[in-house]
């Protein structure tokens, strides 16, 4: 057998059958790629948790992976940053991820083993996070499964039984800086503490973050040298140099002496500690921090610059807690730079209590429940070095003159979502470096001339939402670097008024009831380059002399009428380099025409949102909607319209697509083919879209599944919807669509493969039979209609090369040169016509001549052109129902040979047939009876030409 054809069979039979499964298979991984829609879209997965804050260049999600080398060939070899959920792969091998040379950051939650090695090839990993679906410890280390991860610095392990792993499995992190554990079943941070007291592997931990049931800090928690010191006595304590200490997310009711004696000089510590005091911390053991976070504190004040001077501390946060007061008098707040007690429930804040926070730099007293705010007096109080305070969402009602006059190097001030309805005369006065300035969801009604001045360093000022109705003719007079301007303005002469200052934005975000962009406006406003406006009506001048040309973003809201002063032409010409376009409303002035004057802009992102109505009653056409775009990298659609992904005509321009999110849609129809008229794009992102479970998505499915160009991003979780039940839209279309042409598919690609492996394999025995049908086939159509009654041979002679002595000597001298009759022979040597094909050659022969004599001797038996031409013979002998054919056998062959060739056997018990006699005289009687057969035919045999 032929081992090259072996194989060829084989090899085609894997590559059918693996194209054939391919589309069946469900990819588990999703990739998204930052350069595709970074800076216009903040996108994750919302999979895994905190994991997906970190950074990325490559980032790949896989969901219920069960096994990891079919999913990792899924994931681009430059991928960074890698999350695994749902894993089920029981074991991972050593050298898993090696592949992934750029890896940085791992996730990995499920239940699974970890062999020595798991992670070796990771040379530049430096997040690692493992979690366990369950606490029955089904995932488990070995000694040396973190080997080669020489360069991790944050290792993070959860759900996992401390128990059942041993702190020597962290000999190979050298580089190690912060380890996590979280839900561990730990209920005593002795385990932690002596295992950190013993080990030496880790010289460079300095951060540590215990998420566990520890609800009570023991004394026998603080770990102990053993070794006795040079005076003879043993070592109390032994300082494990960790600079961050976290116990954030439980919660530690008591601490009891000395039970953290091992941290005694810490720059961070972090707890939910309910009940503790600063008293409790000092006697844990905690010496210095310069930052302590204390969340969840249940009692109603805490002595801040106490907690200031014992710990030094530099940053004091007390959040999500439930002080009513701030207790400055006791202690010295001098170290303290940044204070934060946002989200608790105090009413007040006095004069006194603000002079003990001289060296503040950034006080945070948002979400609470102030009513009035009291840090300065007059002139004469004591100047603080505040820079950021925040007094955002609480219940101020009124700013009063000098409120903020001590405060004279303030440079963030936040006062957003209160109830400030009035703002004094000269309430900022004295606040000469304030750059940023929040008064957005206020009442304000009117400001006056007084109400900014003097605020000549200010560049951000937010007044949004606050239905400003009334002002002063002066009011930003004094607003000479104001670059960025949100205003809600409930008047009619918003460009008029504003064009009077000619203030240096860079970015207006307007609310008002109509713009007219005329000639001043285009000029005070020159150097704009973004543009927010949510306008009842806009109208622009549209002449090519008055451009934006720094614009580059612009956003359109619930603009009713949207239109140019000058007929034929079109409302966004302005705007010659705008990159970002966001348009939100139902403008029936917004149509594709619209969309069309970009076509000679560099947009590179398109949001258009609550866009349905104007496409339910047809005032956009979606075939044409984004004509023109060429340029366009990122399209966002919500709550669009657009229903019916149908066409390859409705993005037939973007060819530099790249991202494509659809979110908050009910999608009716999707054809993959409106996707390959955009050759760049790389992700399509259904947001909150919903999809009917019908078997029409199929096609959609199957291109996805066997496109490697196009990622739907979770598409393998996006539901539908089934009467009044929700389902899994690929579970369905996997489980009710399999149409007949997906059988008959199947059937013909296995019915092609046997062949052709059959074939393949015994192409040695079917070979001529395949050959002998093949020409049947042509002989029978080539001479079905042919005249049957003249001939241009008598005698075709079928014989082998090594009788052909015979035939020349013998056979043609005695049907040619005896007679008469002088019979007519053909033979192939002589006879067979030059440059004809041998096949056509031999039907001709067969069928021109009235009989055909083969020559049978065992040389004969064993070729196979002598075997077709007798098999030619035998087939005109039953097609034309009269005897054509002579055997003739010049070689003794016994019963027991024939055997062998069944059809010749059959023959022989049928039809009489010639032996070549030895004797002379029998040869004179052979001769005599095979020229009466030949002559028994009355046919004539017509003269060639």
């Amino acid at each position: 057998m032929d081992l090259f054809r072996i194989m060829v069979a084989l090899i085609f039979f894997f590559l059918s059958g693996g194209s054939f499964c391919s589309c069946l298979l469900r990819r588990k991984c999703q990739v998204l790629e930052k350069k595709y829609f970074s800076p216009f879209l903040d996108l994750n997965f919302n999979k895994c948790d905190e994991f997906e804050e970190l950074d990325f260049t490559i980032a790949v999600h896989c969901d219920m992976v069960d096994n990891l080398k079919v999913a990792l060939k899924e994931i681009p070899l430059e991928t960074d940053w890698l999350c695994l959920t749902q894993y089920q792969g029981v074991v991972v091998q050593a050298e898993a991820f090696s592949q992934l040379t750029n890896l940085k950051s791992l996730s990995i939650s499920g239940n699974a083993e970890f062999l020595p090695g798991a992670f070796t090839g990771l040379s530049q990993l430096s997040v690692l996070w493992i979690k366990s679906e369950t606490f029955h410890d089904d995932t488990t280390f070995h000694k040396d499964t973190f080997c080669g991860l020489h360069l991790l610095q944050t290792l993070k392990i959860c759900g996992i039984n401390i128990s059942s792993f041993s702190f020597s499995i962290f000999n190979h992190l050298s580089q190690l800086d912060h380890l996590i554990l979280e839900n561990n079943n730990m209920t005593h941070l002795s385990k932690l503490t002596t295992f950190l007291g013993k080990s030496r592997n880790l010289p460079n931990l300095h951060k540590l973050s215990v998420f566990n049931n520890v609800d009570v800090l023991k004394e026998e928690d603080c770990f102990r040298s053993p070794y006795p010191t040079t005076d003879g006595q043993t070592a109390q304590y032994v300082d494990f140099n960790i600079t961050f200490l976290d116990f954030r997310k439980k919660q530690v009711s008591e601490a009891e002496l000395n039970s953290l004696c091992n941290f005694p000089h810490l720059e961070v510590f972090q707890g939910t500690v309910p009940y503790f005091d600063i008293e409790q911390i000092h006697k844990s053991g905690i010496r210095t921090s310069k930052v302590i976070s204390l969340s969840k504190f249940l009692e109603p004040s805490i002595e801040i610059c106490k907690c200031a001077l014992q710990f030094k501390v530099e940053e004091l946060l007390v959040v999500t807690s439930s002080l009513e007061e701030i207790d400055t008098f006791t202690g010295s707040c001098k170290t303290l730079r940044n204070l934060d007690l946002s989200y608790n429930f105090i009413k007040s804040v006095s004069l006194k209590q603000f002079q003990r926070l001289n060296n503040l730099l950034s006080l945070n007293l948002s979400q609470n429940s102030l009513e009035n705010l009291d840090i300065c007096q007059d002139e004469s109080t004591p100047r603080m070095e505040l820079v950021y305070l925040n007094i955002a969402q609480n219940l101020l009602t009124r700013l009063y003159k000098g409120q903020f006059a001590c405060l004279k190097k303030l440079q963030i001030l936040s006062l957003e979502n209160n109830n400030i309805n009035i703002i004094e005369d000269l309430s900022f006065d004295g606040l000469s470096h304030l750059s940023v300035l929040h008064l957005q969801n206020n009442n304000l009604f009117t400001i006056s001339n007084s109400t900014f001045a003097n605020l000549f360093s200010l560049t951000h000022l937010n007044l949004y939402e606050n239905k400003i109705y009334e002002h002063g003719s002066q009011v930003f007079k004094d607003l000479k670097k104001l670059q960025e301007l949100m205003i809600t303005y409930d008047v009619d002469d918003f460009a008029e008024w504003l064009n009077c200052f000619n203030l240096p934005l860079t970015h207006l975000m307007a609310k008002t009831k109509y713009v007219i962009f005329d000639s001043a406006f285009y000029y005070s406003f020159s150097q704009l380059q973004v543009l927010e406006l949510d306008v009842l009506q806009l109208f622009p001048n549209c002449s090519s002399q008055y451009v934006f040309r720094n614009m580059n973003k612009l956003y359109l809201k619930n603009i009713i009428h949207y239109d140019c002063f000058m007929p034929e032409t079109h409302p966004l010409l302005s705007f010659t380099n705008l990159e970002r376009l966001y348009y939100s409303g139902s403008s029936q002035d917004f149509s594709d025409i619209t969309l069309n004057s970009l076509k000679d802009v560099p947009l590179k992102f398109l949001y258009l949102e609550d866009t349905e109505r104007l496409i339910k009653y047809g005032q956009l056409n979606v075939h044409k909607l984004f004509q023109g775009l060429f340029k366009l990298k990122v399209l966002h659609l919500q709550n669009s319209g657009i229903n019916n992904l149908d066409s390859k005509d409705m993005f037939m321009d973007l060819h530099q697509m790249e991202f494509l999110v659809i979110e908050n849609q009910d999608i009716e129809e999707v054809n993959e083919a409106a996707f390959e008229s955009m050759p760049n794009l790389k992700y399509i992102y259904f947001l909150q879209t919903t999809f009917p479970c019908k078997c029409k998505f199929n096609g959609l499915l199957s291109w996805l599944e066997s496109d490697t160009r196009v990622s739907i991003i979770n598409f393998h979780n996006q539901s539908c919807q089934l009467a009044q039940n929700t389902s899994n839209l690929v579970s369905f279309l996997h489980s009710n669509c399999h149409t007949d042409l997906d059988l008959i598919m199947f059937v013909l690609t296995f019915v092609i493969t046997m062949l052709f492996m059959l074939t393949s394999l015994f192409y040695e025995i079917i070979w001529w039979y395949i050959l002998y049908f093949v020409y049947t086939v042509k002989c029978w159509l080539n001479h079905k209609q042919r005249d049957r009654e003249h001939y241009e041979y008598d005698v075709f002679v079928s014989y082998n090369t090594h009788n052909e002595p015979w035939v020349t000597e013998q056979l043609l001298p005695s049907l040619e040169q005896n007679g008469p009759p002088f019979f007519r022979v053909c033979i192939h040597n002589r006879d067979f016509e030059v440059g004809k094909d041998i096949m056509e050659n031999i039907m001709d022969s067969i069928y021109n001549s009235r009989w055909t004599v083969c020559v049978v001797t065992r040389p004969y038996l064993h070729s196979n052109w002598c075997s077709l031409e007798m098999r030619m013979a035998t087939y005109r002998l039953f097609d034309e129902s009269k005897d054509s054919l002579i055997l003739v056998f010049l070689d003794e062959i016994s019963r027991e040979e024939l055997q062998h060739y069944h059809r010749l056997t059959k023959f022989l018990d049928k039809k009489t047939y010639l032996d070549w006699p030895d004797n002379e005289n029998e040869q004179r009687l052979f001769w005599a009876r095979l020229r009466k057969v030949i002559a028994k035919s009355g046919r004539k045999t017509s003269v060639k030409k």
